[in-house]
């Protein structure tokens, strides 16, 4: 499921949203040089601003609608469930294993924060859909050994967002516990919210790695295209379409969804 979800990522975000338009105008120049001529223009002119700093930077501030916690917290949440993102996979200076990527690792670094403020019990969620340790068993050993802090319950199944939600339901929900602080990235955070409280919790946002302006915004670099910003940009239109998905899936009949979720 894993690899059909990525390959339609590829096709819906950039680069891979407007390059294949673009070979499309290439190769339609030889028989309709006009209409050729304007879907490579409308392509590269829209690759161009997404790749551009003040774009991609614009589109991840408007789209990170929950502010980041503040203290004191609030009063309610029963427990902390932190999401897996991405791995390490085979870390030469961990000896060859895998561990935490980057972005789990700065959900985990704030989830332990947030557990010395509030001392509630850790939910780890989070699967192994390439193979390996589950990303959550990985994200428990992170937060024991670098952070000194407790993981009470582990879901390693899921493989997406949607997966998170309904499977930390199944631990959570028949424990009483409803209320529940919810880490993830403030570009994540929308779709998460919503696919939690749709399983069943009331949601308190928590978070972290916000998308700031840099000194670089405020020189001409932020006027020039950057492979950074690209993928930023990418990242902000897969959130969208996952946000609209997760609204329309309710209103299809469900073997339709089924089908569509896990082909």
């Amino acid at each position: 499921m894993i690899v059909w979800h990525g390959l339609v990522n590829a096709l819906v975000t950039p680069p891979g949203l407007l390059l294949v338009p673009l070979g499309f105008g290439l190769a339609l120049t030889g028989l309709k040089p006009r209409s050729g001529i304007a879907i490579i223009a409308v392509s590269w002119a829209g690759l161009m601003l997404l790749s551009l700093p003040v774009v991609a930077t614009s589109l991840a501030r408007a789209w990170e609608i929950y502010p980041a916690l503040t203290k004191p917290l609030p009063k309610g949440p029963r427990a902390i469930v932190v999401l897996a993102a991405g791995r390490y996979r085979k870390a030469p200076e961990y000896g060859g294993h895998d561990t935490v990527g980057t972005d789990t690792l700065v959900r985990l670094r704030y989830a332990a924060r947030l557990f010395r403020e509030s001392r509630l019990p850790i939910l780890t969620s989070g699967g192994a859909p390439l193979g390996g340790p589950p990303a959550a068993v990985l994200m428990r050993r992170v937060l024991r050994r670098a952070f000194k802090t407790p993981v009470k319950w582990v879901e390693s199944h899921s493989q997406t967002t949607a997966q998170n939600a309904r499977d930390s339901a199944t631990i959570l929900l028949p424990l009483g516990i409803r209320d529940i602080f919810l880490v993830t990235q403030a570009w994540h955070m929308r779709r998460a919210v919503l696919l939690f409280r749709q399983a069943g919790f009331t949601v308190v946002p928590a978070p972290t790695d916000f998308v700031t302006k840099s000194r670089r915004s405020e020189t001409i670099l932020a006027y020039l295209p950057s492979a950074h910003a690209i993928a930023l940009s990418a990242k902000i239109i897969h959130e969208l379409i996952g946000v609209l998905w997760a609204r329309l899936r309710p209103l299809l009949p469900r073997s339709l969804a089924h089908t569509i979720t896990t082909a």
